[in-house]
């Protein structure tokens, strides 16, 4: 299957997307199954033994508050719509916000990596490999649902080409 840059963008998103929600399960929190049976709650990473799990769960936690990141970038991203719609363009104070914007993204990402690949380090090899697979197995679900998502829209998959123009 082709994926498209924009496709495997918002796969990378899903997935980032998904770490903090996963962190904020309890440790004895059950897996549960949704009614297409597919499985959330603990069951992010079924694969992995329950030590590798536990690892995991405290690493993503460990990656900080994303909530709060979150908020900074938005105040960040508030400040250049602010100027932007000045009569008089400040660009000096827009070029800051920009810089604030990415510094606040960047310091976000880089606390999770961090803590992700400290949580990493903690795995056993089979802990590992089972990640992987899960990891893998979570990207190609999500590339399958948003196919069906752009199928459902009317948006052409990414490996098909537009129809020929009509000949006469």
């Amino acid at each position: 299957m082709k994926i498209s840059v924009r496709t495997g963008t918002m796969i990378a998103l899903v997935l980032a997307a998904a770490a903090p929600v996963a962190a904020q399960m309890p440790p004895g929190a059950p897996a549960i199954a949704n009614a297409d049976g597919r499985m959330h709650g603990r069951a992010m990473f079924p694969a992995l033994s329950e030590a590798g799990r536990t690892m995991m769960m405290e690493a993503m936690r460990a990656g900080g508050d994303r909530r709060t990141e979150r908020q900074s970038v938005a105040a960040a991203r508030d400040r250049m719509l602010t100027l932007l719609e000045a009569d008089r363009l400040d660009t000096a104070a827009l070029k800051q916000a920009l810089d604030d914007e990415r510094n606040a993204a960047n310091a976000s990402r880089e606390r999770h990596q961090a803590a992700m690949l400290t949580g990493f380090t903690k795995l056993s090899v089979a802990d590992r490999k089972a990640f992987v697979a899960d990891a893998r197995a979570m990207k190609t679900r999500m590339a399958a649902r948003m196919q069906g998502w752009r199928g459902r829209h009317g948006h052409m998959p990414d490996d098909a080409s537009p129809p020929s123009p009509p000949t006469m």
